[in-house]
C-alpha cells in the first residue's frame, strides 16, 4: 500500500481563511499613508533645524528656523552677515498632517540659541524649545543648540 502525503481540502480551505482575516485586520494598518507621511515630514523638519544650526556655525552667520501652521522656512543674512533675513528655503506642511507645536528660533555663529535677536553673540544659557510634528516631538536645547528627537 503506499502511503500519500499532502494537504486536505479542510486544511487548505482553513489557510486561506486565516490568512484572509489576518489581511482584513492587518493590511489597513500597512498601507495608511499618513503615518507614512507624517514621519516622513518631521523626519525633513528635522533635517531642516540640523541644518540650520550646521549653516550657522560654517557661515559664521545667524539663521533663522521657522515652523508653523504654514510649514517650515530656514533663512540666513548670507556670506556678508549683513543683509536681512529672508526666507531662503521653505516648505509648505503637507496636507493632512497636524502641527501641534512650531517653532522660532535663530542659530548664531556658535550653534547655540540666541536669546535675543538684537544681541546675535548671547547664547541662552537655559531652556528648551519644543516642536511637535503630528504627534513626533524634537527638542532644541538653547545653550548648545543639540536637537534632540523624541517621541
Amino acid at each position: 500500500m503506499v502511503k500519500q502525503r499532502g494537504f486536505t481540502i479542510v486544511e487548505l480551505i482553513m489557510v486561506i481563511v486565516i490568512l484572509g482575516i489576518i489581511s482584513a485586520v492587518a493590511a489597513p494598518r500597512f498601507f495608511d499613508r499618513k503615518v507614512f507621511d507624517e514621519r516622513f515630514y518631521f523626519e525633513e523638519v528635522l533635517s531642516a533645524v540640523r541644518y540650520g544650526q550646521k549653516l550657522a556655525v560654517a557661515s559664521g552667520c545667524p539663521v533663522r528656523f521657522v515652523l508653523d501652521g504654514n510649514g517650515y522656512a530656514l533663512s540666513y543674512r548670507g556670506s556678508d552677515c549683513t543683509s536681512t533675513i529672508g526666507e531662503d528655503y521653505s516648505k509648505l506642511i503637507p496636507s493632512g498632517i497636524t502641527l501641534n507645536k512650531g517653532l522660532d528660533i535663530t542659530f548664531n555663529s556658535l550653534g547655540c540659541v540666541v536669546a535675543n535677536i538684537e544681541e546675535l553673540s548671547v547664547c541662552a544659557t537655559t531652556g528648551t524649545d519644543t516642536a511637535n510634528v503630528g504627534g513626533h516631538v524634537f527638542t532644541v536645547h538653547a545653550a548648545t543648540g543639540f536637537v534632540e528627537a523624541g517621541r
